[in-house]
């Protein structure tokens, strides 16, 4: 077989490939072919989605692309080639096409694949060097159902691409409009209730909770592009508070190890900085975010692991990750007051805090029960709407000279 005149590569589109990949290999075997693919037609391209053509890889690949009027694609659309041909040459139009000769193509089966509206999305096709005259009706009618098998494949994978493409834009969008802000709950001394630090809380402008937001950054691989706008943000407000204020905010794992998180605070006093990481993110390398805190805080800055007593791993990620700070979840400080296990397990993480040089801090605290069983386990810090609510940072300011 020679070589197809691919002109121009692109990037598979997000698809389940496995499926597709499986229907490509049984369409191979079963018509007993050397090539089997499935292409997307685009702007007049027949763009190569997936292909099964063991032994002829140098021959196609996914994401290559030939131009519709080099292949057989449309002419078959267009009812002017037969869907089966089993002897190429027996059809004066494909015999005057370059592509019949220069591959070659004796045999070639193809059906259309279709979007959930009905539009054709391309082509699923198979094809050999040699005439296959034993092919029929009935082989054609079997295509037929691994088409509709590859069109549902498809349309799943369009949906999902959908999605993706909304959630860029909705990233895009709020990156570049201003489409968050930042929110400032104070963390209080639970002993003199003097104000300790600030913690930054992204608000989007569209009211979903910021976990969505994240999450769906996460999936579109934009996860740390969006935790440093919004810690960058965070930052520009600490100009706004005393100098003896710090700022904590939230850092995923993937964040932590990047290079970008230092590029982003190393001109910030490292005694104002509190980087949190919550344990429900799970790191991919653990020593790696292991050396990265480290990092941290051979710069002077304090770290906190987040969710303490929600997360994935306990006692043992704190001993490795070896966190300044310990915030207890909330789902541990709420009705503590009139629950003695809650109370039994706050006292062992107080002791544990302790003995590793760590401070604790309450996260959540909305009754004055629930403050005064706290202050009697010796918790150090709290933070909840008992204490102030997260505000803009001008009632942050207010907030603070109130208590001066």
């Amino acid at each position: 077989m020679g070589r197809l005149p691919l002109n121009l590569t692109l990037d598979p589109i997000d698809q389940p490939r496995d499926a597709v990949d499986i229907i490509l290999e049984t369409v191979r075997k079963h018509f007993d072919m050397e090539v089997a693919y499935l292409s997307e037609i685009v702007d007049g391209q027949s763009v190569f989605r997936a292909v099964s053509a063991p032994g002829f890889e140098a021959l196609i690949s996914p994401g290559s692309v030939i131009p519709l009027s080099e292949v057989y694609c449309q002419h078959i659309l267009d009812g002017v080639l037969p869907n089966l041909m089993t002897d190429t040459s027996q059809h004066p139009l494909a015999v005057a096409m370059p592509i019949t000769r220069n591959v070659p193509i004796g045999a070639h089966l193809s059906l259309p694949v279709y979007r959930d509206n009905g539009q054709v999305y391309g082509m699923l096709c198979c094809l050999r060097s040699t005439p296959h005259p034993s092919l029929g009706e009935r082989d054609l009618a079997v295509m037929e159902t691994f088409a509709g098998l590859a069109g549902n494949q498809i349309n799943d994978g369009l949906r999902r691409r959908a999605e993706l493409a909304d959630i860029n834009a909705r990233l895009d969008s709020a990156l570049a409009a201003d489409g968050f802000r930042i929110a400032l709950q104070p963390v209080v001394d639970l002993e003199t209730l003097r104000p300790i630090k600030f913690e930054a809380l992204s608000r989007f402008t569209d009211g979903r909770p910021p976990n969505i937001w994240f999450e769906e950054a996460r999936q579109v691989g934009r996860q740390i592009e969006l935790e440093i706008a919004a810690i960058e943000k965070a930052l520009t407000l600490l100009g706004q508070l005393p100098k003896e204020m710090a700022i904590g905010f939230n850092a995923s794992p993937q964040t932590i190890t990047s290079d970008a998180l230092l590029e982003a605070i190393g001109h910030i006093p490292p005694e104002r900085l509190v980087v949190e990481i919550t344990e429900h993110d799970v790191a991919e390398d653990f020593d790696e975010l292991a050396t990265a805190l480290q990092t941290l805080r051979r710069r002077g800055i304090r770290t906190a692991a987040d969710d303490v007593g929600a997360g994935f791993s306990g006692l043992i990620a704190l001993l490795r990750m070896r966190p300044d700070i310990l915030k207890l979840d909330i789902e541990l400080v709420r009705d503590i007051n009139s629950n003695l296990a809650k109370q039994a397990l706050v006292l062992g993480m107080v002791d544990f805090a302790r003995q590793t040089g760590a401070l604790t801090i309450a996260e959540g605290v909305e009754t004055e029960e629930e403050y005064a069983t706290l202050l009697r386990l010796k918790v150090d810090l709290g933070q909840g709407y008992l204490f102030a609510k997260p505000m803009e940072i001008g009632s942050a300011q207010e907030w603070l000279a109130e208590r001066r």
